[in-house]
């Protein structure tokens, strides 16, 4: 929709009529918030505005639809400006509520992985900020350069061993490189770097790799498990009425523990969240 202003207030346009935005009015101009301070058109031409910047109050001449959303379609034409660019009360709402705290920001960014992760993520930080202390560098890693992180890593991971002095597993090796790299990459750091993936990484990640290949030519990579619930077990639970479909109660932990048990759910983890349309039926080759 192309929208034409004349020297009137306002343009008939179809049967639809559009006014000018108000002097006054909080506008948005790439990405920045403006206000309007005057308006004007000359002689056969389309109305511009003047814009103030409300950070460093420089002003700019600018057209209508540089501080119109272009995804406003013409169903939308029988709207007045005005309503379209209702910021003046949306600001004025959002300006009584209380913002929120940094820190509930940080635990909502934190929210988006489990609290298994997040426990995780605790545990690798842990161990790389003990080694630094003991090696007598400063344990704030966090907003070390690229270079000097790369080669704290490389010495952190040669080092790496249990409290009992034995090599850690590749899965735990590859658990606490990616825990710092979580770390460090989340809240309140956000770091836009990857220790995992970077050019930048690559003698660190040499290290750990060449661990992993040392660990499976001595026969030490070997992963343990825990052990699977004996099957004389499973039995007494099921005699022993916890699990049946006789109650609303034990016919919810039935279900539960069939999911656990069947499919793989990492013990209880993602329970709550499990939905009707997390399951689907469908048929394998054999029927």
């Amino acid at each position: 929709m192309h929208m034409f202003d004349d020297s009137s207030s306002a343009v008939k346009m179809n049967r639809y009529t559009v006014s000018p935005l108000k002097i006054g009015l909080r506008v948005d101009y790439k990405g920045a918030s403006y206000k309007i301070t005057d308006h004007f058109m000359e002689q056969n031409a389309v109305r511009q505005y003047i814009i103030q910047s409300m950070a460093d109050g420089g002003t700019k001449r600018v057209f209508r639809h540089e501080i119109c959303d272009a995804r406003v379609s013409s169903v939308f034409s029988n709207l007045t400006e005005d309503t379209i660019f209702n910021f003046e009360n949306n600001e004025q709402s959002q300006s009584d509520e209380e913002l929120p705290s940094k820190e509930e920001i940080e635990k909502l960014a934190l929210a988006r992985t489990e609290p298994r992760t997040n426990q995780q993520t605790l545990w690798g930080v842990k161990l790389l900020r003990g080694w630094l202390t003991e090696n007598k560098y400063s344990s704030s890693f966090e907003e070390l350069d690229e270079t000097t992180l790369n080669d704290r890593l490389c010495y952190f991971y040669a080092s790496l061993q249990t409290k009992q002095g034995n090599d850690y597993s590749k899965s735990a090796l590859v658990g606490i490189r990616s825990a710092i790299s979580r770390h460090i990459t989340g809240p309140p750091y956000n770091r836009d770097i990857n220790i995992i993936t970077d050019k930048s990484f690559m003698p660190s990640n040499h290290v750990i790799t060449g661990m992993m290949k040392k660990l499976k030519r001595e026969g030490k990579d070997i992963t343990v498990h825990k052990k699977a619930v004996a099957e004389g077990d499973i039995q007494k639970l099921y005699s022993s009425g916890i699990v049946s479909t006789d109650h609303p109660v034990t016919l919810q932990n039935k279900v539960f523990w069939d999911i656990m048990l069947n499919f793989g759910r990492r013990g209880q983890e993602g329970l709550a969240e499990l939905k009707k349309t997390s399951y689907a039926k469908s048929k394998d080759d054999k029927g």
